[in-house]
């Protein structure tokens, strides 16, 4: 039960943020994609096969549940998998320790 109730409430957030319109820098404004909701049956529904007669892992599956709900709620995905994170993303390469670069 823990494990729908957060499935519930993380679509109930990414509705309600696409629709609200209230986040800033969000690049959806309007209904949410549904690759936004398939992620949510992919995530979720894999969570829900790791406790299947297991009570203790049940429970583990609910905690990691929630915890992508505080995370889509904190807006604190990686901005490779968040393009609405306010980050910016860095293009520049960096040398490996000692090397030399030549001009």
């Amino acid at each position: 039960m823990g494990l729908f109730a957060a499935w519930l409430v993380e679509v109930g957030i990414i509705t309600w943020r696409d629709l609200s319109g209230k986040v800033k820098d969000h690049t959806i404004n309007g209904l949410p994609l549904p690759a936004d909701y398939l992620a949510t049956f992919i995530v979720f529904g894999g969570l829900g096969l790791v406790g299947k007669d297991n009570p203790a892992a049940h429970r583990t599956a609910a905690l990691v549940g929630w915890a992508y709900v505080i995370a889509t709620y904190l807006n604190v995905a990686p901005t490779i998998l968040n393009p609405t994170s306010t980050k910016a993303v860095s293009t520049t390469t960096s040398a490996p320790a000692g090397a030399t670069i030549k001009q």
